[in-house]
């Protein structure tokens, strides 16, 4: 095309340019919808082909979009700049490049590109006589963002079309597909094609319909295609020797789970659109059958359980699964897919739930990885929604901000080095894109330099902060508790508190985490490899619950693990096989209905170190404990009354099949229980 402009001014036409512009406008939401950016748009970067067609080329400094979470981490590499053709050290050409490649913003999206397609909508519309006039036209479209007054006066239409798209701020330049569907006269098959449209989506005649899928599917053309496959789908998602090591990876899962008295629950890897919308419902991989049935791959594991879980109006359980979660890949490769561990407890709202689903996770990250490297990342949406009011982000944007922090600064653990050194990148981005003032911006800072970090200093200080706000100090309170339960469990990993961490998945309310690994030396800088997420997600259950049913939806709390990550990195390495499990489990229980929380809880890490399946409780009565054991099938129960730890240290096992009982000291319980599980707790002996 640049060689086209050489001539143009002799042959510019208004259809002419409308139509040139249309089809690079085309390729670029094809482009985009197949998550590249170019980047490099200029007018020698675009070619006809010998039907005069417009196409686009030089992908060198294409780069992909991150549409998706493809590898389940939750966070954007920082890209270096590359050198353009005309030497400036940026990527792109200068007159072509948008102004937050060269102010090296940490995030650019697809934008850059429609500025680039700007400057050249400009050129189609703008011929020039000389190469002089034309460095010192776009000099001041480019540095004042000022066309000429007699070129505006003649085309008012183009020239407010021209300002949208050399707009400094990326969020308010129009999407190729928005140009397409809002700004570009029609194209001549666009008629056509919208009556084919039209009697398609009618139900009455599905002639259309089923000819159009007869021509999707038919094998010649399938056989063609298949004669020259994508690069992507010729290679494996996993090495052949990884097989035995997933296998071995699963069995601990399924261990460790059981261990926390958890039964499995089966998801469908596949299923029927149903119509039902939901916040994934556009994030989804979706497969058309020969019979013109759109099908859905699993996304996520959570929502089908707790649709499950309302259907039958389920009040408490313990669940797992392990299966594959599928992810949209770019272009026309295959769909990528993860090894997906979930756990999740329903009923109860104490953070005890909330802490033995930490306990459950890290006992599993623990047999792949060194505690010391084990980074627990904490958050509370109450306390979240209070620091942005503190900070005084609009009610409007905060969405918007939360995701540019947690995909530019919260990839970095709080108070180290390099995410300090992101402030400098992201601040620009803060004010100019997402339109922050300076105060809120600084106080957005402070937050991260003051309410980020160990866990026990942020408290005090948040607490010191937000003493007006009720429902902040109440999210407070719920941190507190919820870390004591983890200490009495032994919990030693680092545990930091970042308010600036949004949830990982649209239905987590109130207490969420994220669960990392440290990689690299502590005196470097080192990347955090994200294991696990997780949270309570109450919303999502009321949301699915049966209206009808005059019972109340329980509380859920679970947690999503990101099990190929256990994947050492020698494959010949051992991951460690599965112990052999025990079948019985066991009811911790007080005496005089709740109370001894403490002891209880401190019994409960004994049992699971010995792996003795056991379900803590929260405070329930006797009666109700009684109820617990019966419609969980458990048939051992261990008392403990304050009396009995206070004056002879002894707890009671009772047997409710054998109807037998017996007084243990307390220290001996681990040993106790071990023999007689072995024995079925049938040989009488145990009980004498």
């Amino acid at each position: 095309m640049r060689q086209d402009f050489e001539t143009y001014s002799s042959s510019f036409n208004v259809d002419h340019a409308w139509h040139l512009f249309r089809q690079i406008v085309e390729g670029l939401a094809h482009v985009h919808s197949q998550g590249i950016i170019h980047r490099d748009l200029t007018p020698s970067n675009i070619f006809f082909d010998v039907r005069n067609d417009i196409k686009i080329g030089d992908f060198g400094l294409a780069k992909f979009l991150k549409l998706e979470q493809l590898d389940h981490d939750q966070y954007i590499p920082t890209e270096g700049m590359g050198v353009s053709m005309d030497g400036t050290g940026q990527v792109g050409t200068y007159f072509y490049t948008a102004p937050e490649v060269e102010q090296k913003w940490p995030q650019i999206n697809e934008k850059v590109d429609m500025y680039s397609a700007g400057v050249i909508f400009f050129e189609l519309w703008h011929p020039f006589s000389t190469a002089m006039e034309r460095h010192l036209v776009l000099t001041d479209l480019k540095q004042k963002g000022e066309s000429p007054v007699s070129w505006s006066t003649q085309f008012p239409g183009q020239s407010n079309l021209l300002r949208r798209l050399l707009c400094p701020s990326p969020s308010e330049r129009p999407s190729a597909i928005e140009l397409l569907q809002n700004d570009l006269p029609p194209r001549m098959e666009d008629e056509w094609l919208n009556d084919v449209l039209r009697m398609i989506q009618t139900p009455e005649d599905t002639y259309v319909y089923d000819r159009v899928i007869s021509t999707i599917f038919n094998e010649d053309q399938l056989v063609a295609k298949m004669q020259c496959p994508h690069e992507s789908s010729k290679k494996s998602t996993y090495k052949n020797d990884n097989s035995e090591l997933l296998d071995s990876i699963i069995e601990v899962s399924k261990e460790v789970f059981k261990r926390h008295c958890a039964k499995r629950f089966q998801i469908s890897p596949l299923h029927t659109l149903d119509g039902k919308f939901t916040e994934n419902s556009g994030k989804t991989v979706k497969i058309l059958t020969q019979g013109g049935e759109m099908l859905e791959l699993c996304y996520e594991l959570r929502t089908p359980f707790v649709m499950s879980v309302a259907a039958n109006q389920l009040s408490s359980c313990k669940r797992y699964e392990i299966s594959w979660v599928h992810r949209r890949a770019v272009g026309h490769s295959t769909p990528y897919r993860f090894l997906q561990g979930d756990f999740d407890i329903i009923g109860g709202s104490s953070p005890i739930t909330h802490a033995e689903v930490i306990k459950v996770a890290l006992d599993l990250v623990r047999r792949f990885y060194n505690s010391k490297a084990i980074v627990i990342r904490l958050n509370h949406s109450k306390l979240a929604e209070a620091v942005c009011s503190w900070a005084g982000v609009p009610q409007e944007r905060r969405q918007n901000v939360a995701e540019f922090l947690s995909s530019t600064l919260v990839q970095y653990c709080p108070n180290k080095a390099d995410r300090k050194s992101q402030w400098s990148l992201i601040r620009g981005q803060l004010l100019q894109d997402l339109r922050l003032s300076e105060e809120v911006v600084e106080k957005l800072h402070k937050a991260d330099q003051r309410f980020c970090g160990s866990a026990d200093l942020v408290l005090a200080r948040l607490r010191g902060t937000l003493f007006y706000d009720k429902s902040a100090c109440k999210a407070l309170d719920d941190l507190s508790t919820f870390l004591k339960c983890l200490r009495v469990w032994s919990v030693e990993e680092h545990i930091a508190i970042d308010v600036l961490m949004p949830p990982s998945d649209y239905y987590y309310t109130d207490l969420f985490f994220q669960i990392y690994s440290k990689e690299g030396s502590p005196a470097s800088s080192s990347h955090e490899k994200l294991l696990a997420v997780g949270g309570r997600y109450d919303m999502l259950m009321e949301n699915a619950w049966d209206n009808t049913h005059k019972t109340k939806p329980p509380g859920a709390v679970g947690v999503s693990i990101a099990l190929e990550k256990f994947l050492p990195n020698n494959p010949s390495s051992d991951v460690g096989l599965p112990r052999i499990e025990n079948s019985i489990s066991v009811l911790v229980c007080s005496k005089g209905g709740g109370g001894l929380l403490n002891e209880r809880m401190e019994l409960v890490a004994e049992l699971w170190e010995a792996n003795i399946k056991f379900v803590p409780q929260e405070d329930p009565s006797l009666q109700e404990q009684y109820e617990y054991a019966s419609d969980h099938d458990i048939k051992c129960l261990v008392f403990i009354t304050e009396a009995g730890l206070s004056q002879t240290d002894l707890v009671k096992v009772r047997h409710l099949d054998a109807r037998k009982e017996k007084d243990v000291e307390k220290e001996e319980i681990v040993k106790f229980l071990s023999e007689a599980i072995s024995l079925q707790f049938k040989n009488p002996t145990i009980w004498s």
